[in-house]
């Protein structure tokens, strides 16, 4: 795309340095010609008159001509900077989408990092000692502590939570 945009730029100026030589061109020719004929004084034959214009009106088609090609050079200069517009869009918002993604991702690690520790803080207590904390915790927590709890210690984790509770859980790991 950049490629296109410079060359594009390139064209534009190309086309400006040809409308600014044959310009030039002309008024310089109309001042060489002015001096020349007033020093002169002589008239100039029908002919001449009818060739100068007609060279007149060829380069004024030529100028015409060559701005229509810039005309149409910038068209697509302007298309290609609103597709580069667009894309930059589109990519902002996907690079702030994976930011808030990142961000949930790193979010999610925390929280298993804790559950792990909290899982490990449980394997050292008894039915008695976990009953009234994890009858305090949301049905959320105590499944991510028990994922990281060891087959063995699951047994006491679900005694903990009681019957009900208990089956709602293992409903909840089953389906999931």
């Amino acid at each position: 795309m950049k490629i296109l945009k410079w060359l594009g730029a390139a064209v534009g100026f190309f086309v400006l340095l040809v409308v600014g030589f044959i310009v030039l061109f002309l008024f310089q020719a109309d001042d060489e010609a002015l001096p020349q004929a007033a020093a002169e004084e002589t008239l100039v034959s029908s002919t001449e008159l009818e060739m100068a214009t007609m060279a007149q009106d060829s380069l004024q088609s030529d100028v015409d001509s060559l701005m229509a090609v810039l005309a149409q050079a910038q068209a697509e200069l302007d298309s290609m900077v609103a597709v580069l517009t667009f894309r930059d869009a589109s990519i902002l918002a996907l690079e702030s989408r994976l930011t808030d993604k990142d961000a949930a991702i790193e979010e999610l690690r925390a929280v298993d990092v804790n559950a792990q520790e909290m899982a490990r803080t449980f394997s050292t207590m008894n039915i008695e000692q976990l009953s009234p904390i994890v009858g305090q915790l949301t049905d959320g927590v105590v499944l991510d502590i028990y994922k990281h709890t060891s087959n063995k210690r699951r047994r006491f984790l679900l005694e903990a939570m009681g019957d009900d509770r208990a089956a709602k859980l293992t409903n909840e790991l089953v389906t999931k």
